[in-house]
């Protein structure tokens, strides 16, 4: 009798254990890594859903191959917004549109324009306005407090070629293609901390080709603020 008794004791106990060790919360079993409701509850929204970010940033423009023929100066005008959808497998999709203007004055000078000969200080001036579809890889999930990522965007840019000869101007507006690699990182906070600060180096070639210049090249260097929500 005492020997049935024993053998139910450790039946009935060997049942409560397993049974607490499939209970939410019970982070031994299966190593922790299975999914239940315990552990959903503890991972970040932001690696569950597709969540966005949007960034502005300021930034400053080094003309690069052909674009030097026409001004060679540093741009100090410049600034990018971004939105990006960013999915929980570490990448983004997004739309990037922004503002650079270059503008370089050179000394008066005697110009021969069609039959004309005039004396007049010549004041170059470029303006790209660029819309781009973006792509990014992060090297770190979508909560983390710091996200180092690789970015290519692709699309268009407005361009303005204005060159002034005093009252008189040498003009082309026109759309062409553009494509902008670019590396950066945003740094947050804290994990899953919403706003935060970025920086981006991002190489520009805008598909134009007009006198001096054969293919408008940058290199964007630029600073700002990134927030991140859903």
């Amino acid at each position: 009798m005492k020997l049935t008794h024993l053998l139910t004791a450790a039946l009935l106990l060997a049942a409560s254990t397993g049974w607490a060790q499939t209970q939410p919360g019970n982070t031994d079993y299966g190593n922790g890594k299975e999914t239940n409701a315990y552990n959903l509850i503890r991972e970040s929204t932001y690696n569950r859903y597709v969540t966005f970010n949007g960034s502005i940033r300021y930034g400053i423009g080094l003309p690069m191959g052909t674009s030097r023929n026409y001004i060679d100066k540093v741009s100090p005008a410049n600034a990018l917004v971004t939105m990006e959808w960013q999915f929980p497998q570490q990448f983004s999709l997004g739309l990037q549109s922004g503002y650079q203007y270059s503008q370089q004055r050179l000394p008066r000078a005697v110009y021969q324009l069609g039959d004309e000969t005039i004396s007049a200080v010549q004041t170059r001036t470029l303006t790209i306005t660029p819309v781009m579809a973006t792509a990014a890889y992060y090297f770190a999930d979508p909560a983390a407090a710091i996200r180092p990522y690789v970015q290519i965007a692709g699309g268009g840019a407005f361009v303005n070629y204005t060159n002034f000869y005093g009252v008189l101007s040498d003009a082309n507006k026109k759309f062409a293609g553009a494509i902008a690699p670019a590396i950066g990182v945003k740094v947050f906070g804290k994990r899953e901390g919403g706003l935060g600060g970025e920086v981006q180096a991002q190489y520009q070639n805008v598909f134009y080709n007009y006198n001096e210049i054969n293919n408008a090249q940058n290199l964007m260097l630029s600073a700002g603020l990134t927030f991140r929500f859903y």
